[in-house]
Parts: structure tokens; C-alpha cells; sequence
């Protein structure tokens, strides 16, 4: 008989047995503690298995979701690399750097060197090689060995931030513009706008164009680091030490006129107090480009009323010198004035009006206007 028959059978037989309640509910206790062992299960082999799939998901969310350190060691593009070069060197002054430089200035000042070998050792010291290790260490992953000896040596980073240290500037990286070249794909270069901000927070920007070539041999870092041109006219540096001269609506001049002769009349004084008047021309445009070098330098600012009354008075009374800018065919007719006061204020004005009206510099610059009458003198008709 077939088991699953024979219990069939045994259920069929045993529902017409009469049986006592007592003996009904010890049955049902047997069949419950049988149910309940029954159902359980062993834990160990459980507990394994939800170990393994643990282990499998870990392992699995591991090399598909990499370590942020993993992440950033891959290399970065050469884009990237110049911007990193230009956040450190642009973003100053660098404080801990002026701390480490001035350690190194003091221990050379307070210590006696009386030979190279002396010097030598003194290149051994803490001082010395905290100061060169912080340059390897800003920029050490993004030059080749060569270049960053070669940019160290030659002040071509960190260049601004002596200029900064007894200021009150803060200089920041304000946008960066960067093109590669088509013909030459390891060459960038970069347009750089640059802030500058003092503790009234007063501000004024500086565009500065840099070149960087990539090694071709080190994929990565750059193998030459090239200044192309620091601002227009003037000089990162110079508005660093000028700060104050090019705030506001401050600007340099813009002689928009096309003139081809350079005329002028001079006022002098000799020492007996003696008035003497000087004039002459020239066309020589080695002659002329010297002269407006000089003078396109210059910061401006438009003339007030009470500048201007000043400046009317002074014209008769001080040395002086009008500058005429003109062409050759027409010498008559006077396209553009610049005024040379001997206080060393310069005045500039369209037209003939001997710059009385106009643009004026924002400080004395008595050292030019010595140049400049010299560089006038060679010139002179008498």
C-alpha cells in the first residue's frame, strides 16, 4: 500500500472513533509541537549564506564606486594643470611663504658668512630648505624637474607675492580665458584677469597674457612657462605700488588721433630768473614712438573745475611744456595737446587749447619730465 493510501485510509477509520476531549487536546498539543519543529530551520548554514551575499555586494559596490583617493589620482587634463599653476599664483599674498622667507632673510642677516663654504652650509640649514621645499611642494606635480628649477631661479612664481607683503592688498584670480593652440597642440595660453583689493575694500582689475608648453616627454607637466604681457601699458607691480593712483575712474590715456609730427613749445626759466623760450619739431618716428612711450604710461583722471583754474594760472608763472601732435602737411592745425608742468603734472586736452582742460595725471612725475626735456632738447630749433 501506497504511504500516502495508507493515511488515507487510517483518517477514514479513526473519524467515527469516539474519543474524549482530554485525548483531543493532547493530540493537539503532540501535532503542534511537531509543526513548530518542523518549521524550524538550521541558523549556521542561514547565517553563510547571507554573509556571502554581504561580502559579494560589498565587493561589487567597491570597484564600481572608486575611493575619492582613487578618483583623484587620475591625471589631470592640461587645462586643468594651468588653472591649478594660476589659482596658486594669482590668489595672495601667500602668508606662509612671506613667514618662511623672512625665517631665511633673518638667519642669513644673523649669521656671519665669511666664505662660499661657509655660505654652503649655511644652504644645509632648516631655514633655507623649508623655504625652497614650499616652492616644490605648491608647484612640484605640474612642472617638469628642469622648469620648476628654472621658474623658482627666475622669480617666474609666487612673483607678486613680495610686492604684496607690506600692503594691505589682497590679490585674487578673478576668470582665466585659456586657448589652445591648433597648429601646435602642446602650446596654451591665457588671458588672466586679476583683482586686487585693498582694506576699504576699494578694488581694480589687471589682464595679464601667459604661455604654457607642455612637455612632450612628460605628458602632464609644463615644460616652459612664459610671460607674454603684463597688462597693456602698466604693470601689475607698478598698480601694486600705485594702488591708491588707480582707483576710481582712473585710466591711461587714449590719444586716438592720427598725427605723424611732434611739435613743442617750452617756457624756461634760467638761474638769474631770465625767461627763455624753446620750440622745435621732428617727424622722426623713432623720436616720436620714445616720447609717447613714455607718456602712454601715465595714469589719468578727468580734470575737476578747481584743477583746471589751477593749472590756467600756473601756465605763465612755472616752466612748462606743450607738446602739439600734428602731420607734416599741416602743421598749423593741432590735433591733440599734452602739457608738461615742471611740478610734474601733466595735463591732456584735444585740440589746441594747451591743455588747460582735459585729462590730468593722478600724481607728480618729476623724473619723466626731466626725460621728456631732454628727449625735446634733441629736437629744438634754438
Amino acid at each position: 500500500m501506497e504511504p500516502s493510501n495508507e493515511f488515507d485510509e487510517l483518517f477514514e477509520e479513526m473519524k467515527d472513533v469516539q474519543r474524549s476531549e482530554k485525548a483531543k487536546n493532547n493530540t493537539w498539543i503532540a501535532l503542534k509541537d511537531r509543526m513548530v519543529k518542523k518549521r524550524k530551520r538550521p541558523i549556521f548554514p542561514a547565517f553563510i549564506s547571507l554573509a556571502i551575499i554581504a561580502i559579494a555586494s560589498f565587493l561589487f559596490f567597491t570597484f564600481a564606486n572608486p575611493l575619492e583617493s582613487e578618483k583623484s589620482a587620475k591625471p589631470l587634463s592640461n587645462a586643468e594643470v594651468i588653472r591649478a599653476v594660476l589659482e596658486r599664483e594669482y590668489n595672495g599674498p601667500d602668508k606662509e611663504l612671506i613667514r618662511l622667507k623672512n625665517d631665511w632673510f633673518n638667519l642669513q642677516s644673523n649669521t656671519d658668512t665669511k666664505s662660499q663654504e661657509e655660505y654652503d652650509q649655511l644652504l644645509q640649514s632648516k631655514e633655507y630648505k623649508d623655504y625652497i621645499d614650499y616652492y616644490y611642494t605648491a608647484f612640484g606635480e605640474y612642472f617638469t624637474e628642469d622648469e620648476l628649477k628654472h621658474v623658482i631661479s627666475s622669480v617666474l612664481v609666487f612673483k607678486y607675492n613680495h610686492y604684496l607683503e607690506d600692503t594691505d592688498l589682497e590679490m585674487h584670480l578673478e576668470n582665466v580665458d585659456i586657448k589652445q593652440e591648433k597648429d601646435y597642440p602642446n602650446i596654451y595660453r591665457s588671458i588672466i584677469e586679476v583683482s586686487l583689493t585693498n582694506s576699504q575694500g576699494q578694488k581694480i582689475y589687471h589682464t595679464i597674457r601667459e604661455e604654457f608648453i607642455f612637455s612632450t616627454t612628460e605628458p602632464g607637466k609644463i615644460g616652459r612657462y612664459n610671460m607674454i604681457k603684463d597688462g597693456e601699458d602698466i604693470g601689475l607691480r607698478e598698480k601694486i605700488a600705485s594702488f591708491k593712483a588707480y582707483v576710481g575712474d582712473v585710466r591711461t590715456p587714449s590719444i586716438d588721433v592720427s598725427f605723424d609730427t611732434l611739435c613743442f613749445n617750452g617756457r624756461m626759466a634760467d638761474q638769474q630768473g631770465k625767461v627763455e623760450f624753446e620750440s622745435g619739431c621732428t617727424s622722426n618716428t623713432k623720436q616720436i614712438k620714445a616720447i609717447m612711450n613714455k607718456i602712454n604710461l601715465l595714469p589719468i583722471k578727468e580734470t575737476t573745475e578747481q584743477e583746471t583754474n589751477e593749472r590756467a594760472e600756473l601756465l605763465p608763472q612755472i616752466e612748462n611744456y606743450q607738446i602739439y601732435l600734428t602731420n607734416d602737411v599741416d602743421q598749423e592745425t593741432t590735433l591733440y595737446t599734452i602739457t608738461l608742468y615742471e611740478d610734474g603734472i601733466l595735463v591732456f586736452a584735444p585740440d589746441s587749447n594747451l591743455g588747460i582742460a582735459g585729462d590730468i595725471t593722478t600724481e607728480p612725475h618729476v623724473f619723466l619730465y626731466e626725460e621728456l626735456k631732454l628727449m625735446l632738447d634733441e629736437f629744438a630749433d634754438n
